[in-house]
Formats: structure tokens, sequence, C-alpha cells
């Protein structure tokens, strides 16, 4: 069930979504999830998905801890 989850296709406004975080984001400044919920009008759940799949895209990278995660766009 959950391969299924991952082979889902990404909709318009999943992409938009993507678009807003990665336009306010600056190379080399880290941001936590809490700096995005109220940019993007989302529950802190939909905000934390979002960041971990464009970590898993190469976009963004994150610093390795569970309390406390932070993250910053990858240097591509």
């Amino acid at each position: 069930m959950r391969e299924k989850k991952c082979e889902k296709k990404s909709s318009g406004k999943t992409f938009k979504q993507y678009e807003q975080i990665l336009s306010y984001m600056e190379y080399g400044q880290w941001y936590k999830v809490k700096d995005f919920i109220d940019i993007l009008g989302v529950k802190e759940r939909r905000v934390q998905t979002l960041l971990k799949e464009l970590v898993e895209n190469e976009k963004l990278i994150d610093n390795g801890v569970t309390k406390g995660k932070r993250y910053k766009k990858a240097n591509k």
C-alpha cells in the first residue's frame, strides 16, 4: 500500500506549493516547518510532507535531526 502512495502523481496544486516553498527560500538559509505554514495556508503535517518530498527529489537538504529539523536549498 505504501508503494502506491509513492507512485501517485503530483497534482497541479502540489507543484504550486513546491514552487511557493522554493521561491520563498534563499540559498544558504535554514528554514523550519513553521516558516511555511502561514505562507502556504496549510497544516503542519502537509508542510512536512511537501518538504520531505522536496528532499527526496534533491531540491532541498535537511540537517538530519528528527526534532527541530531544518531545511535549505540544495546547491544545484
